[in-house]
């Protein structure tokens, strides 16, 4: 018999086996996500923008977004798929994006200052990426994406910076007069050193924000498993309508008391002889199919399957709530038994097998 200890390993691995199916099923959905948002962006640029050497630069871009996501999805459909490739791509996105926003396009028409490459807004395109890692269900992903993003985005920034002629506020830019944050802003060499610094801040508590959304996922996700494994092992002893009320109580079954329920009992008569005459394969399939039938018609009149014994099934009616009519539903039980049991001989003796024959016995008291 297993250990807690091995049991507990085997629920662990269970669930990783789950959030790993999980996280492959999220990094495709993550590539259709992707898909669909490079698609609209393409079609917003070539819309305002004018058609040209310049635009076909980015549509190229976009185009190269599509292919490393392309590469990502062919291997989140294998099952082997190594951990580290959503880090690779995710790195490939953000390191290549944030180099396309702060250089200047080299087939522009117009040459401007490194400066206003960060005055153009093209901050947000980054926040795309990092909420797309958040689809595959993997919070150490979403916070990756989230503190590279920032990282990246620093160092851009530094780099223009760093373009003679760069214009930084010398002071609190917004303790300046109005007049002289106009002459700052109007400089096309200036480089708001607050506003990239917010955006730094905005982007890792939009990671963290997400890292906790894709915890929260998968804690609830645990759970449903959770629930419906309980549910799973509460039907096979209870009728539907009982599992859901088990289901929905907290406390179902009440305080330890003494009440009077019915107890059924049925059995195949000549089982013993049959199990000896017959192979072990023969004596399963019997027991199954007779099992099957048994229980649907307890579940059928509101009963429970208590126990099996061999070829025996034991039912109860009243548990885990008494009704007034426990008893009559024992017997109507046990009558439907009988009924079943005709039918299914009906379709032995036409296939060539012997028909079965059930000995039912029912009490009712506390």
């Amino acid at each position: 018999m297993p250990t807690a200890p091995t049991l507990e390993l085997r629920r662990y691995s269970r669930l990783r086996n789950l959030r790993e199916r999980a996280e492959r099923q999220g990094a495709a959905l993550q590539f259709w996500a992707r898909t669909a948002s490079l698609a609209v962006i393409s079609c917003f640029f070539s819309l305002i923008s004018r058609w040209d050497a310049s635009l076909l630069f980015v549509l190229a871009g976009l185009m190269l977004f599509q292919l490393v996501g392309l590469i990502q999805f062919r291997f989140a459909r294998r099952r082997n798929a190594p951990w580290w490739i959503g880090y690779l791509v995710g790195t490939l996105d953000i390191v290549l994006l944030t180099v396309l926003l702060v250089t200047p396009n080299p087939f522009s028409p117009e040459v401007a200052p490194a400066a206003m490459q960060l005055r153009e807004g093209s901050f947000k395109f980054l926040l795309i990426f990092v909420c797309l890692g958040a689809l595959t269900l993997s919070t150490r992903l979403a916070l990756y994406l989230g503190a590279l993003a920032a990282l990246t985005w620093t160092i851009g920034v530094g780099w223009v910076i760093l373009h003679a002629g760069t214009v930084l506020p010398a002071t609190n830019l917004y303790s300046l007069p109005t007049t002289e944050r106009l002459n700052l802003y109007l400089n096309p060499n200036f480089v708001d050193t607050f506003a990239q610094a917010t955006n730094v801040l905005v982007v890792l508590i939009i990671g963290a924000i997400m890292a906790l959304v894709v915890s929260r996922s998968r804690h609830l996700s645990e759970d449903y498993v959770k629930a419906e494994r309980a549910r799973a092992n509460l039907a096979r002893h209870f009728s539907p309508n009982v599992v859901d009320q088990l289901a929905a109580d907290d406390e179902p079954f009440g305080p330890v008391r003494r009440q009077d329920i019915a107890v059924l009992f049925a059995d195949i008569v000549g089982f013993t002889h049959y199990s000896e005459d017959h192979p072990a394969e023969a004596v399963f399939e019997l027991l199954r199919q007779f099992h099957r039938r048994m229980e649907q018609v307890v579940f059928d009149h509101h009963g429970t399957v208590d126990n099996y014994i061999g070829d025996c099934i034991m039912a109860t009616f009243g548990v885990p709530q008494a009704s007034h009519n426990d008893a009559t539903r024992a017997i109507q039980c046990a009558e439907a038994m009988i009924a079943a049991l005709e039918d299914w001989n009906v379709q032995r003796v036409s296939r060539g097998y012997p028909s079965l024959d059930v000995r039912i016995g029912a009490q009712y008291g506390a």
